[in-house]
């Protein structure tokens, strides 16, 4: 059993141990010591990072209460060593976990919800609701959580008795009888968790709820807090600098401008396709082929060609139109109103290398050739 010093002190950054066991493992070498600072990998949370003595420490695990440390290099049993947090790294994982449980105890309050699921990444963490949220919801679910860092709350580790645990309320997702480690966000949750949080709300700074979306029946929140949701803003306001130079936009007026912008090249953009699509009908060369009526233009877009074959159905049984692109393939559309063009397509596809396909009476696609064998095909 490795004494876990993360438990009772998050903010240890070194510490002096000795070296129960080291044995050469894959991707380097499996460091067992009496006691670790180092959080290993759980509950969402990644295995913590840093170095012992000069080695560096690749991965944190732990398995029946005995943390294995994988490092670049070897060490003696018995030896003494120093390990060296990266406390940066630490201090933020710290930020979000804390802000993920004051968020999770807050909906909890709110709605009766359990987080179903949490997951940090270095920037960004995410959390499961087991139900829905509106956007107002949200909101104040977020205000909540950031007045509750303004109060600067205690942050509070205890160790129940299996008698104790069974007359208390908290947020668990496992059904614990004994070995309960319980953080009590004073006034706002208290969740059976093994990781390292800090003292006082006050020490997550910040709370900002980024995306979120429906997941399986609940909901899954993205976040960023501390210094994450610090440089996020930052990003963000440099954004915004950006936005504000390239539109001659004040800070409130961009999105109205963004707006305005957006309309006027919408109206360009369906001035263009309109246009292209004259250009394609001026240099479309048509000819019906047996029971299909062929045409043959260039560098038209898969929307043209459908709403020129739509306009010919009536020309024959079939209707295929051929846009040669820069690259001299071509791209086609066959459609019909009362006959299956699968099989037509299947053998143009098998002709020419082509890939496509689509509905019984409509597909599209690609094929490589020419003008004068896709001719000889249909005359075939």
């Amino acid at each position: 059993m490795t004494v876990k010093l993360y438990e009772n002190d998050a903010y240890i950054k070194e510490f002096e141990a000795t070296v129960l066991s080291c044995n050469e493992t894959k991707g380097g070498f499996a460091l067992i010591l009496d006691k670790t600072a180092f959080f290993p990998e759980g509950g969402g949370q990644q295995a913590d990072k840093g170095t012992i003595n000069d080695a560096t420490v690749i991965d944190v695990q732990i398995k029946d209460e005995v943390i294995t440390h994988t490092v670049d290099k070897a060490f003696n049993v018995g030896d003494t060593v120093t390990g060296t947090l990266d406390f940066k790294t630490r201090f933020s994982r710290m930020q979000g976990h804390t802000g993920e449980h004051l968020v999770s105890g807050i909906i909890h309050t709110m709605f009766g919800y359990d987080n179903l699921g949490f997951h940090m990444s270095e920037k960004t963490l995410t959390l499961d609701p087991s139900g829905m949220l509106s956007d107002d919801d949200i909101k104040e679910i977020e205000k909540r959580a950031n007045q509750a860092i303004y109060e600067n709350k205690e942050i509070s580790v205890s160790y129940p008795t299996p008698d104790e645990i069974t007359s208390l309320n908290y947020r668990s997702k496992l059904d614990l009888t004994e070995g309960v480690r319980l953080v009590t966000i004073d006034g706002y949750d208290v969740c059976a968790c093994c990781a390292p949080h800090v003292h006082r709300t006050g020490e997550i700074g910040l709370i900002k709820i980024i995306d979120y979306i429906q997941y399986k029946g609940g909901m899954r929140l993205t976040m960023v807090c501390g210094i994450n949701a610090f440089e996020d803003y930052q990003k963000l306001h440099d954004d915004s600098k950006e936005l504000m130079h390239l539109l001659s936009a004040s800070r409130d007026k961009v999105v109205e401008f963004v707006n305005r912008d957006h309309d006027v090249i919408g109206a360009q953009k369906a001035e263009i396709n309109k246009l292209k699509q004259q250009l394609s009908l001026s240099q479309l060369e048509t000819k019906t082929i047996g029971n299909t009526y062929c045409g043959f233009t260039k560098g038209a877009s898969f929307d043209d060609m459908r709403s020129i074959t739509n306009s010919n159905l009536n020309k024959a049984q079939f209707v295929a139109l051929f846009s040669e692109n820069e690259d001299s393939s071509f791209s086609y559309v066959v459609a019909s109103a009362e006959n299956d063009v699968r099989n037509l397509v299947k053998a143009l596809n098998e002709n020419f290398l082509g890939k496509g396909g689509g509905r019984p009476n409509y597909a599209q696609g690609k094929i490589t050739g020419d003008k004068n064998s896709i001719e000889k095909f249909f005359e075939n």
